[in-house]
């Protein structure tokens, strides 16, 4: 039974249109702790103070490998003014990963998670790719399912909102 209930939460989830922001309630974005490509260990804690975008994705999902361009883009542009990228990815093989950051050129930070605890457990995420937008206090303002284009004028713009926010 509960496969059914993943299953069907999962069907729902990919019928999403890939470019729908879903508003999440404001609250805190869990922490947790993973370690990178390169074996060390990165918290989510360790970026606060930033705007973060908290990307979801697998080298097998083929959306998730089409939004990595505009991903890494958007980081590189953004990066100098508070803003990071963190991609976790739920692949098995850090050589994997790691093969696939060196070959898309990605400079923004990329976790592992293979157990997917962080991914089921601490973000309850059932599709890929799906994105957080945490603010500089920790709180999760944007949940988004799906493809998307990172450059578009709409998102960034509420990144710039975001770093240029006040303590609300």
């Amino acid at each position: 039974m509960r496969f059914l209930n993943l299953l069907i939460l999962f069907l729902a989830m990919t019928v999403v249109p890939a470019t729908t922001p879903i508003m999440a309630e404001e609250r805190r974005a869990p922490d947790f702790t993973l370690t990178d490509i390169n074996g060390r260990s990165v918290s989510l804690s360790d970026f606060r103070g930033k705007v973060v975008l908290l990307n979801f994705w697998a080298t097998w999902c083929t959306a998730c490998i089409d939004e990595m361009d505009s991903l890494n883009k958007v980081y590189l542009d953004m990066r100098d003014k508070g803003f990071v990228v963190i991609g976790v990815s739920i692949d098995q093989s850090r050589a994997v990963v790691s093969d696939f950051v060196k070959k898309k050129g990605l400079k923004f930070p990329v976790l592992l998670d293979p157990e997917k605890e962080v991914f089921f457990d601490r973000y309850a995420v059932f599709g890929l790719p799906t994105s957080f937008l945490i603010d500089r206090r920790g709180y999760i303002r944007e949940r988004y399912i799906g493809e998307m284009d990172w450059q578009e004028k709409d998102f960034v713009d509420k990144v710039h909102n975001l770093l240029n926010e006040k303590g609300r």
